[in-house]
């Protein structure tokens, strides 16, 4: 009698245990279209949070989820480091020739533009995998397949963490001197300089030894520094800037809604720098600063403007803060003027990179590698003449990233970008010895890889371009780098 009621204890042990993990399964992981909802919904989650106090450590952590999710479009770097050790991030968006530099927080109060500087990398990254229509009737891909933007969010990370965090987030051997520059107080909410007291938008070398009302040593504001460039942030931008040659830049900063676009700017291009100003006033509502008779100097965009003879914009984000940073109540506002104003300056930063390129004859046989549009000009506001699909055809002339080719609707311009120029070998069905280890590309050119992947097999080789074959495999036609000797001839695949 006891053994039969040990039994039965057992049973039931063992039904009230199956029915949890059945009631476990149905609800708490009810079912695979369930759990696949919401992975497919974290994946498309955005990753930066605007209304959020924005450390260097949530950046430094956002820049590495966007790289990581978009690989293609996304590429991170470094201008250098701060004076406390901190990466001066940079990323570029986009793969085309024109570079326009963006820039947020040389003041460490105005964090603010970090956080703009970052929505709008997250913003263009998806709308362009999304084939958006963006600023009015360009298309999201072709402005960034012509346009590299490269953002610096923060270029002043010691004095943002500062700003934030107060002394703790700088080494102890500083506190005494951070105070004494702050006037005594404890309180950092108003500081703007770097984490040693220099104020870099007073730093670089546009009439420098001229800045008015300059403070007289390191401060929370106003110091320029014994030289220009002194602060390593400083000199790291300077030597950024020189590298990527922009045809445009702008350094965001706050607050007050107005945009400086002029300083001592060279007659000749008064109307090109007023009327991309103007453009951008338009977009925003920003009021344009009338240029002064004796501006100070020693800002960025100064530099900039004397240096290349470029367009640069200083738009102060927000509505009058007094001294402390834009309350994060302002965002809505910033955000709702500024989504679409990046598009707008990659389309025009284009257009002064292209106006310096010439007509060149090519009357080369070329291959496309996917499908692109064909334009009547080489101009993306021209008017679209076909889709062409990807293969060979005769090229006439190119212009710049632009290539004319030949198609069945007459003569079109097409993106270089997807591109290549021969000569090509036919292979007529060459064995291809496919391992494990073979990555797969959609094209050579930028190597860009492709989704599948290879499984061990002979594909048929239809062409060789260089180092690279275009292959037929099981899983269908990608270019491979080519890894081995030729071998046998198979039955050769369609092309």
């Amino acid at each position: 009698m006891v053994g039969s009621k040990r039994f039965f204890i057992r049973l039931c042990t063992v039904i009230l245990l199956f029915s949890c993990l059945s009631a476990w399964s149905e609800e708490a992981a009810p079912n695979a279209a369930t759990a696949t909802a919401v992975t497919v919904e974290s994946i498309n989650s955005p990753i930066v949070n605007p209304k959020r106090v924005y450390s260097y450590s949530v950046m430094s952590r956002d820049l590495k989820a966007l790289a990581a999710r978009y690989p293609e479009l996304i590429k991170l770097g470094s201008a250098g480091t701060s004076e406390y050790g901190r990466e001066l991030w940079t990323a570029d968006l986009g793969r085309g020739p024109a570079v326009i530099l963006i820039m947020g927080s040389h003041h460490a109060r105005e964090w603010i533009t970090t956080i703009t500087a970052m929505m709008q990398l997250e913003t263009m990254a998806r709308q362009y995998e999304q084939g958006s229509v963006v600023y009015g009737s360009y298309r999201a891909k072709d402005l960034l397949d012509r346009v590299t933007i490269r953002f610096v969010p923060m270029v002043n990370p010691d004095g943002v963490a500062l700003q934030q965090s107060g002394l703790a987030a700088l080494p102890p051997d500083t506190h005494a001197s951070l105070i004494q520059m702050n006037g005594g107080s404890r309180n950092f909410k108003r500081w703007k300089a770097n984490g040693k007291g220099i104020d870099l938008n007073r730093s670089y070398p546009a009439d420098w030894d001229d800045i008015q009302n300059p403070a007289s040593g390191p401060a929370y504001m106003n110091y320029k520094g014994k030289k220009p460039l002194q602060a390593k942030e400083a000199q790291a931008v300077y030597d950024l800037t020189l590298a990527s040659v922009p045809e445009l830049a702008v350094a965001y900063h706050s607050s007050g809604e107005i945009v400086y676009w002029n300083y001592k700017t060279d007659p000749a291009n008064l109307k090109r720098d007023k009327a991309i100003a103007s453009a951008y006033s338009a977009m925003t509502g920003y009021r344009l600063f009338a240029p002064l008779a004796n501006p100070s100097g020693g800002g960025f965009t100064d530099w900039f403007i004397q240096e290349f003879g470029r367009p640069a914009l200083t738009p102060e984000l927000g509505r009058g803060a007094g001294p402390s940073h834009v309350p994060l109540a302002e965002w809505d506002r910033i955000w709702k003027q500024h989504k679409d104003t990046v598009w707008m300056l990659a389309k025009e930063g284009y257009s002064l990179w292209l106006s310096r390129q010439t007509v060149a004859e090519l009357n080369e046989e070329v291959r496309l590698t996917e499908t692109v549009q064909g334009y009547r000009y080489p101009d993306l506001g021209s008017r679209l003449i076909a889709k062409l699909d990807p293969g060979r055809y005769e090229a006439l002339r190119q212009k710049g990233d632009w290539v004319e080719i030949s198609s069945p609707k007459g003569a079109v311009w097409v993106s270089s970008l997807h591109t290549l120029v021969g000569p090509f070998e036919r292979l007529d069905g060459m064995a291809v010895a496919i391992g494990p280890d073979t990555e797969a590309y959609r094209s050579p050119a930028g190597a860009q890889p492709a989704a599948a992947k290879l499984e061990a097999q002979t594909a048929a080789g239809l062409e060789r371009w260089q180092d690279w074959l275009l292959i037929r495999a099981v899983e269908g036609i990608f270019w491979i780098k080519e890894p081995f000797e030729p071998s046998t001839a198979v039955e050769p695949a369609d092309m």
